[in-house]
């Protein structure tokens, strides 16, 4: 975790499935997690299954999720935070 920022993917493969991806590239600069039972993917609303033969796959998606703040810390200025996701995702 650098600066305090973790990187993690999720997919619907096996645990076993991602070991064997990772190991063929070399290793991964992130953890991946495995859904194999699609709970993440359902409960995040980025679950498909509008692919024949592939049902329960995930839609390629990204989350920025801040730490779970006290009730006694204020809470970001969420606009700025779209924002700041849109400018990076422009590539700006």
């Amino acid at each position: 975790m650098a600066n305090g920022v973790g990187i993690y993917a999720i997919s619907v493969d096996s645990v076993f499935s991602h070991q064997a991806f990772a190991k063929e590239l070399g290793g991964l600069p992130f953890d991946l997690i495995g859904d194999f039972e699609r709970k993440m993917v359902t409960d995040y609303g980025v679950r498909r299954d509008d692919v024949a033969g592939y049902s329960g796959m995930a839609r390629r998606t990204i989350f920025i999720i801040d730490r779970v703040a006290s009730r006694e810390q204020p809470q970001p200025d969420y606009d700025a935070v779209v924002e700041e996701a849109k400018r990076v995702a422009s590539g700006a």
